[in-house]
């Protein structure tokens, strides 16, 4: 009796990936999309700082321009007085405001140890970040640096002055 061929199984060979190889790229991929998000998360909060410390510069320019128009800064405590959830009585248009907590500043003054009205402070606190405040100053008494003369837009990180935005 005759016999046909016989055949005889064999694996073939290797096609494709074992789960342990897959598992690997799957560990690997998730940990590279963990490193890129926390370093979009981080140039995202310094492109609002940058864009807020230029709406600031902004603010600081309205400041002067009222000085110059009035031949003092607004005041803190008599009409008209500077109001920190609109920034009137400055004829400023920005969007800072929806960068602050409470879209309003937390603080203003002008004292008057140059002379009437001849300095002021604004402090202001970045909502997506609190530990981060902004200054406008033109004054040696704000609350961040008392003595030293500020001039311009000040960052102040954790209650130091870490960065001057275009001063004099």
């Amino acid at each position: 009796m005759r016999h046909g061929p016989s055949f005889r199984w064999e694996p073939s060979p290797r096609r494709g990936f074992t789960l342990i190889e897959l598992m690997i790229v799957v560990v690997i991929v998730g940990v590279l999309a963990a490193l890129a998000q926390a370093s979009y998360a981080r140039l995202r909060q310094r492109a609002e700082v940058v864009a807020v410390a230029s709406e600031c510069k902004m603010l600081y320019t309205a400041f002067e321009i009222y000085a110059v128009q009035n031949g003092r800064y607004p005041n803190a405590t008599s009409n008209p007085t500077f109001q920190l959830d609109t920034f009137e009585p400055l004829d400023y248009g920005g969007n800072l405001l929806s960068h602050l907590v409470g879209h309003q500043a937390d603080a203003y003054d002008s004292p008057d140890d140059q002379a009437s009205n001849k300095e002021f402070w604004l402090v202001m606190t970045l909502a997506s970040d609190p530990s981060i405040r902004f200054v406008v100053a033109s004054s040696d008494n704000t609350p961040v640096a008392t003595g030293t003369w500020l001039e311009g837009v000040y960052e102040v990180k954790n209650g130091q002055v870490t960065k001057q935005y275009g001063a004099k």
